[in-house]
């Protein structure tokens, strides 16, 4: 299956439920990438629990079963696909975010409220984000009718050339950085 949690935890802890709808959606977009990009795995995190609490702490969503995040694709510094999301534990604790290049749109300058802030990763990070994978599974996934939008960031929206795309949205400077992840919200 190419469609698997980026940690056990995810399912260990009850954070992996979502609608059947939404099931059925998630795994057709990881099917059709695989048909792609052969050995793929795409990684989800965060969906809901099962109580079905809207918001699903430390979300300002989720818990519906209607969204979930899914990791970015990465590979390694000499453009190898990576097929684990990288551990980035042993850098400072920084998520393998992808953030603005010189000259990209900076959505918070200010920077993000509260625990919503999270620095860049090093400049010497051992991974990159693999924009043509991480591109094809956003492609797929705005182009499925049970996909109601995708919260992205701004420089990544511009970077893959899908700037305006009516199902692509900024989650503004109070949530996390989408950066690093991406929402996807189903109808």
């Amino acid at each position: 299956m190419p469609l698997a949690p980026v940690k056990r935890r995810y399912c260990d802890r009850d954070r992996h439920y979502v609608t059947p709808a939404a099931r059925d959606a998630l795994t057709d977009a990881a099917t059709r990438l695989a048909k792609d990009f052969p050995g793929i795995v795409v990684g989800f995190m965060d969906g809901s629990g099962s109580e079905g609490i809207v918001p699903f702490p430390p979300h300002l969503s989720h818990g519906d079963g209607r969204q979930v995040d899914l990791a970015l694709c990465y590979t390694d510094t000499q453009g190898r696909p990576l097929a684990e999301v990288p551990d980035t534990r042993k850098w400072g604790g920084y998520w393998p975010a992808e953030p603005p290049r010189p000259g990209e749109r900076i959505a918070c300058p200010q920077g993000r409220e509260g625990r919503a802030h999270k620095p860049d990763p090093p400049a010497n990070r051992p991974w990159r984000l693999d924009e043509e994978r991480t591109r094809a599974m956003v492609m797929i996934l705005i182009a499925d009718p049970r996909v109601r939008r995708v919260m992205i960031e701004p420089h990544l929206e511009e970077r893959f050339g899908l700037w305006g795309h009516s199902k692509l949205r900024f989650a503004g400077c109070q949530a996390a950085r989408h950066d690093d992840h991406i929402h996807v919200d189903f109808y």
